[in-house]
């Protein structure tokens, strides 16, 4: 992004070294930037008429203008009659750190950090931190002080430029949807708005959320660092003039008795909020950022390892959740060298507790982790399925985790949550530091925004979050839109967080009896490609046991190896909506994958960026003019990197590269 004049701006000497920080002016309009490592990200802070600012540069060229800052508590209002203070000294980092489990294992991070100091006019203190970095630019709040206080709400806002179109999903009302189970952010997104188009409910927008400025560049906002010191944030829905406000949980998120503010202890520094830029689409998709701001809070107490699940829901519904249907799919994991399987709702009942040890102790002999659903169970939602009253007090939940422990169970999904105050914060905390006691791992589905939690809790495995594939059973509109749906899931929810969409549903329709229900709109090879384009540590796959005989051999040799985290991802295709190409490696082995959101075929003609030599590789791709068929072929790739493929309506490909040469 290239603007027609840059900005002058005189360098000033601040606390004895250079800042990064360069001053206009000395009073109110003062503007200070920060810039990244690379100098083309460019955040300045500024007072004006005594009220805090800030905008971000990309090349110069604005991509957020005057937004503002501040905050209010119940003793201390930040925002108005502001006065600077002072800045930190600079702090300027290369951090290196690796992820136990991510979309890519090594990260190498450098940033430059500072805080702007401000008092109000009765001389309480407030810092602002800013952290730029090459793909972006994030800050928290630094409340001065001592003793117990109450955030009420927040002045933060992101300020678009008018050409800017957005890519979002509504936040649900509180109390809506089946069994009262809203908010679970699952919704579909809309895409390349208006900025200032108002949202579907009146609640306001989920994060992340995606923007278009215009053809110049990208950004891409969300929060992480979010624990049971806080609350969740969401955009809001008064977005007039393309200003987005950060709003606190509504009264209705949880219980009606739950304060929607957060009670905290000074000094006290928020959650970051993150804004991911880039000139493509592909600083975007490849950053780190949401891990980059937190750090671990436990070591991990258990192996917590990565893998593939089958379980029977997806397909059967709650009526196979029996001894006979799961002893079946632990069979399936087996076949497929699965690391798990999930047994959900209503096991208590169906299965029991006697037949579920015995179950986890077949399981065992196999090597297959076993992971149980459960109910979170306040009085926030209205559903029936049970385990309920098993994890939201801490005794009965401790004494499920021991009995867990002690059967060799390895996780637990936990289902039906009910909002984003501090409450519920601090009970996905409490779930978590629980089970870690007792080598649990964690799974989250009706579920909040996972923000940093797969880098600051070491049991946390995945959450939904999303409009998952189980929408796409319940009507055909749904699974109408899926293809387009999986398109956009990599650009915006899948960025910040491992998601559980649970993918991979081989059968031509979506009803418990084959040839009933909703009809499945995506090709094989496109379900195919899912694990590939979508990525979640424990990836819980839509198969059933008769898929076996109607697929050939070389479709299970490939779900059994593809991996499920990640050492590097690169994006190098697609866009929001229309189609996504997404190569991801393990080792030495790269899988590439393609699908299509469009009903119309498309030739991909694009370079791998990785390719040094002229390689073999092998293609899965959808046989002609079929919807549920597939085949494989030997594919040599040029030393260039150059591939041009072929891809028919709602369909896609997976092509895997072994860079030592060997299929």
């Amino acid at each position: 992004m290239k603007s027609a004049k840059k900005r002058l701006k005189a360098k000033c000497i601040l606390s004895g070294v250079l800042s990064a920080f360069l001053c206009i002016a000395c009073d109110s309009g003062e503007k200070m930037s920060l810039t990244s490592p690379d100098s083309k990200v460019a955040v300045n802070v500024y007072l004006e008429e005594g009220k805090l600012f800030y905008d971000i540069e990309l090349d110069d060229s604005p991509v957020l203008e005057a937004s503002p800052l501040g905050i209010m508590t119940k003793n201390s209002n930040f925002s108005k009659d502001l006065i600077f203070e002072d800045i930190s000294e600079l702090k300027e980092e290369n951090q290196q750190y690796s992820l136990l489990r991510g979309k890519k294992s090594q990260v190498v991070q450098s940033y430059r950090e500072q805080m702007f100091n401000v008092k109000n006019k009765e001389g309480k203190q407030l810092g602002v931190i800013f952290r730029v970095s090459n793909d972006g630019v994030a800050y928290a709040y630094n409340i001065k002080g001592n003793g117990e206080e109450e955030v009420l709400s927040e002045n933060s806002g992101f300020n678009f430029p008018e050409k800017t179109t957005a890519f979002m999903a509504p936040l649900a009302k509180a109390k809506s949807g089946w069994a009262k189970t809203n908010p679970s952010y699952e919704d579909h997104y809309q895409l390349d708005i208006p900025i200032g188009t108002p949202s579907d409910y009146g609640q306001g927008w989920v994060y992340p959320a995606l923007f278009r400025i215009g053809d110049e560049g990208w950004v891409l906002i969300s929060e992480t660092g979010v624990d049971c010191n806080y609350v969740a944030t969401h955009l809001a829905d008064d977005s007039q003039g393309g200003l987005y406000k950060v709003e606190f949980p509504h009264a209705d998120h949880n219980l009606p008795e739950d304060p929607a503010t957060a009670a905290v202890t000074l000094p006290f520094t928020t959650p970051w909020r993150t804004i991911t830029i880039g000139e493509n689409l592909n600083t975007i998709v490849e950053s780190t950022m949401a891990q980059d701001l937190v750090t671990p809070y436990y070591s991990p107490n258990g192996d917590y390892r990565s893998g593939k699940a089958s379980w029977s829901w997806l397909v059967y519904n709650d009526g196979h959740t029996t001894y006979k249907d799961t002893k079946e799919f632990i069979d399936l994991a087996d076949s497929l060298d699965f690391e798990y399987c999930l047994i959900d709702a209503i096991w208590d009942t169906q299965i029991g507790r006697d037949k579920i040890e015995e179950l986890a102790k077949y399981a065992a002999v196999k090597n297959i982790g076993l992971i149980l659903w459960y109910n979170s169970n306040g009085n926030w939602n209205d559903a029936p399925q049970s385990p309920l009253n098993r994890m939201n007090t801490r005794d009965a939940r401790r004494e499920e985790l021991a009995w867990m422990q002690k059967i060799g169970i390895k996780g637990i999904k936990v289902d039906f949550f009910g909002g984003d105050k501090q409450s519920g914060m601090q009970l996905y905390q409490d779930i978590l530091e629980d089970a870690n006691d007792f080598g649990i791992a964690c799974n989250f589905h009706g579920a909040t925004l996972p923000r940093g939690w797969d880098r600051m809790f070491p049991n946390f495995v995945t959450a939904e979050a999303v409009m998952g594939m189980e929408f796409c059973k319940f009507d055909q509109e749904n699974a109408d839109w899926q293809p387009k749906h999986c398109t956009i899931l990599p650009f915006i929810r899948n960025v910040v967080a491992p998601m559980d969409f649970t993918p991979v549903v081989l059968n031509p329709t979506l009803g418990e009896v084959p040839g009933t229900g909703a009809k499945r709109m995506t090709t094989a090879a496109f379900e195919l490609a899912l694990p590939v384009i979508l990525y979640s540590p424990v990836e819980h796959f839509g198969i059933v046991p008769d898929n076996l005989k109607q697929f050939p051999k070389y479709v299970w040799n490939y779900l059994s190896k593809v991996p499920s985290t990640w050492d590097e991802t690169l994006l190098i295709d697609g866009y929001p909506g229309k189609d996504v190409m997404m190569a991801r490696r393990s080792g030495k082995i790269w899988y590439v994958a393609g699908i299509n959101g469009e009903k119309i075929a498309k030739d991909f003609s694009c370079q791998l960026p990785f390719i040094q030599k002229e390689t073999m590789a092998q293609l899965i791709t959808d046989k002609s003019n079929t919807n549920n068929e597939t085949e494989i072929r030997n594919m040599s790739i040029a030393e260039n990197g150059e591939i041009q493929i072929s891809i028919q309506p709602y369909g896609g490909f997976v092509l895997v590269i072994n860079t030592d040469g060997e299929n």
